[in-house]
């Protein structure tokens, strides 16, 4: 019995998704970048540009998962287990930096969490890695070049 997508994996499969994640990763930068300037002046405007900017770049890393697709034939669980914790500790280490940044209680919590589950990642990073360096004999890139051609 064939399974039925997930609506979010309809989502992530349009062509539309990435280049609409690239320019929310821009405006969500702007606005960190606006907000720290005007919390350095004393602008009340610039806490609510952090919490936005903030706010959706830790969406943007939720998403990790879905925006890069997997470059080898095979290892798809691995790969999407690794970066989706990395998305998840990512999110998590940058609402830890907007609540150091805004003061609020928890910040730093927040932040040995996320460091601590990006190790984590990492570490699964490492041995998906070197599963795929130890089976090189089979073909796990895969081949964009009869793509490219058509």
């Amino acid at each position: 019995m064939p399974q039925t997508p997930k609506p979010i994996d309809k989502i992530t499969s349009s062509p539309r998704f990435r280049p609409f994640m690239r320019s929310l990763t821009v405006i969500a930068m702007l606005m960190i970048i606006a907000g720290a300037v005007l919390k350095v002046k004393a602008m009340e405007e610039g806490e609510t540009l952090l919490i936005s900017g903030f706010g959706m770049l830790a969406i943007v890393a939720l998403f990790l998962g879905n925006i890069f697709p997997c470059p080898y034939r095979c290892g798809m669980g691995l790969w999407k287990f690794a970066m989706t914790l990395t998305g998840y500790a990512a999110a998590v280490v940058i609402l830890g930096i907007l609540f150091m940044v805004m003061r609020w209680p928890g910040g730093s919590h927040m932040l040995i969490i996320g460091l601590v589950t990006l190790a984590v990642s990492a570490i699964a990073w490492l041995f998906f890695l070197r599963y795929y360096k130890k089976h090189s004999d089979t073909e796990l890139f895969e081949d964009n070049t009869e793509n490219q051609n058509s």
